[in-house]
């Protein structure tokens, strides 16, 4: 490796600083690229699973079509084509709808809804959401740390093939509990905690849950949120 490329290698995993030290960007930018790989890996099977019955389906639509068959015995296979791609579009829309950069604050509430979505596309418990923070559930966290903490601590509560429960509630702060169906949570990766605490994000694990508080915008939710 060159000189230059061995020091924009060192740039990238240390966000560009010279002393060696990942600067708080850089390292909320390596954890928000590790969530989304993790939240790809979610809708990955199926979403290939669909575009592949698609795939099939279609090259039977277009044999049979060359070879001057009835409509009728070509519609069911068109058809099966037509609910394989809806359900391809709802998995990349679900993924691409999460992680869609957002103009000012991140909305907790808004993050574990669509967060739900997603899980749904690959069907089971999926995750269910009682939300009472009556639409003050923005915080001051960066929007990367944010999505991070909700993604990754849902991830862990769900399992492989669990369900999971959020319930969003505003008080002192944004409060967030998140409870495992069947199973005790794993404890949340040491990075995470870290990058929560160094953002007012306080991550605590219990017996079946895990509880995360936010800071808020709102001065009704926190009075000693900075505005």
């Amino acid at each position: 490796m060159t000189d230059a490329g061995a020091a924009l290698s060192d740039a990238s995993q240390t966000g560009g600083r010279p002393d060696g030290i990942a600067s708080p960007v850089g390292k909320s930018a390596a954890l928000w690229a590790e969530t989304f790989q993790s939240l790809a890996n979610v809708v990955a099977h199926d979403l290939r699973n669909a575009l592949n019955a698609v795939a099939v389906n279609l090259e039977v639509v277009r044999s049979r079509s060359a070879r001057g068959a009835e409509a009728s015995a070509i519609a069911p296979f068109a058809a099966t084509a037509a609910t394989n791609f809806e359900t391809a579009a709802a998995a990349a829309e679900a993924l691409l709808a999460f992680v869609r950069p957002e103009p000012g604050r991140v909305d907790v509430a808004a993050v574990v809804t669509r967060l739900a979505r997603l899980l749904a596309v690959r069907g089971g418990a999926g995750l269910s959401v009682s939300d009472q923070s009556e639409g003050r559930a923005a915080t001051t966290a960066p929007p990367d740390v944010a999505r991070a903490v909700v993604a990754r601590s849902v991830l862990a509560a769900v399992g492989t093939d669990e369900g999971a429960a959020c319930e969003i509630a505003v008080d002192d702060g944004i409060f967030l509990r998140i409870t495992g169906a069947t199973r005790v949570p794993p404890p949340p990766d040491s990075d995470l905690v870290v990058a929560a605490l160094e953002q007012g994000i306080r991550i605590t694990p219990r017996e079946r849950s895990i509880e995360i508080r936010f800071p808020a915008v709102d001065q009704r939710a926190n009075p000693n949120a900075a505005p």
